[in-house]
């Protein structure tokens, strides 16, 4: 096949699934890119003096278009002088070196990606977890360079038959850890060895799966029953008096009085609560930093109750499980015998878009609204007036008590009932 090499067609074209494929340059007769399974390669191939000429001129990642080019032309004219083809050329005298195996497989990329991001989140490092070990596992053992477009494609198709935003976030995933790998696994002249990444081919084909943000929330009308079905809620464990008493009510009314995410909250140790201070600390947030965040009233007569209750257990939702020492991790059972109570499925994440839509009703301002969500710090791409605003503990409880009044007031009920009644 006769094109006009340019960087952009030498970057599209796909690896071969087996043999070679010859691209020969409409610019330089004799230049061409061969195309392997594992490798693109610039070459000289040209019939000169009878004799047809297959030589290597260089790697496509360790040379420019162009200087390859140059290279083959003064290869081309040292054949034509009877010299010895790399004549002048010192550095190719030697036997090309196989970098093939210097690239690592999907396996070696991912476990050098995690040692090398230390600052990831371990809720982050669970997520990516999912998406490469678990979606990605038949490619695992893959050297990067072999994974192709075509490949990109049909996974991601094949992953969207179960779950469009699963599909569109493993690509994500895919091209973090193939662009952070891309530029540390280098050669000697600092040159790549990985290929650049092939989920751009998503970009180019506009195959990326449109997502609607959800928006699904309790809704006013709804607030006041579903705060007084979580408080009536017992589960089998309650009478048992047990650290793990109650973990869903009191899980789920810390998701409504507080906006924070699953995985900030199940873990929660009591090293990580200040009971006289009034104080929670939510570390390895979503946004990378600790998240200190002030009790409401209600919130702080609960912490209360459970430490109460905790017989010295590390954590303040405990497994319920006789032989675990660890957090609790899965409440979907309650989950859903609430959501039979209210008629409402709710999740976790629900509640902390009630949470703020709750702020937003009850005019709290954005900067004080922002820091209760856990929001990244202002940057400079966004109000610059934000970074000069500095949100205090009190208003933060302010906020966060003017939220919990919200709720009861719904509820019929004011929060000093609800802690006299409740606990």
């Amino acid at each position: 096949m006769k094109v006009k090499l340019t960087k952009k067609f030498i970057d599209s074209v796909d690896y071969t699934a087996k043999g070679t494929e010859i691209y020969m340059d409409d610019v330089l007769t004799g230049f061409a890119l061969r195309v392997g399974k594992q490798s693109k390669r610039y070459t000289l191939h040209k019939r000169i003096n009878g004799k047809l000429y297959r030589d290597e001129v260089e790697e496509t990642h360790l040379i420019t278009l162009t200087e390859a080019r140059e290279k083959a032309s003064i290869m081309m004219a040292n054949i034509k002088k009877g010299l010895h083809v790399y004549d002048g050329l010192h550095e190719v005298l030697e036997e090309p070196k196989d970098k093939t195996n210097n690239v690592p497989t999907l396996r070696d990329a991912y476990t050098y990606f995690k040692s090398a991001k230390t600052s990831l989140a371990k809720g982050t490092i669970d997520t990516y977890d999912g998406q490469i070990l678990n979606k990605l596992d038949d490619w695992l053992d893959i050297s990067l360079n072999d994974i192709s477009k075509s490949m990109i494609s049909d996974k991601h198709k094949e992953i969207s038959k179960h779950s469009k935003a699963q599909a569109n976030a493993t690509m994500r995933a895919l091209r973090s850890v193939w662009n952070y790998c891309r530029d540390s696994f280098l050669d000697d002249n600092e040159d790549f060895l990985i290929k650049e990444q092939p989920v751009r081919i998503l970009n180019a084909k506009k195959d990326w799966n449109i997502i609607k943000p959800r928006t699904k929330h309790v809704e006013e009308e709804y607030l006041g029953m579903y705060l007084k079905t979580l408080l009536n809620y017992v589960d089998r464990s309650s009478h048992l008096q047990a650290p793990h008493s109650n973990n869903a009510r009191d899980i789920m009314l810390l998701f409504m009085f507080t906006g924070v995410r699953l995985n900030e909250a199940q873990p929660l140790k009591w090293s990580d609560v200040d009971l006289i201070a009034g104080r929670i600390v939510f570390k390895a947030t979503k946004n990378g930093s600790n998240y200190h965040m002030p009790t409401s009233d209600i919130l702080q007569a609960l912490l209360e109750e459970r430490f109460r209750l905790s017989a010295g257990k590390q954590w303040v939702f405990p497994s319920n499980l006789k032989a675990s020492d660890d957090h609790i991790k899965d409440l979907s059972r309650s989950y859903k015998a609430i959501s039979n109570q209210t008629n409402l499925y709710i999740t976790p994440h629900d509640l902390r878009r009630t949470f703020g839509t709750v702020a937003n009703n009850s005019s709290i301002s954005y900067p004080v609204l922002k820091r209760l969500l856990n929001h990244r710090e202002a940057k400079s791409t966004d109000d610059v007036t934000l970074q000069y605003i500095q949100v205090s503990q009190r208003q933060l409880r302010d906020a966060s008590n003017s939220i919990e009044s919200f709720y009861c007031r719904l509820a019929g009920m004011t929060q000093d009932e609800i802690i006299s009644k409740y606990y």
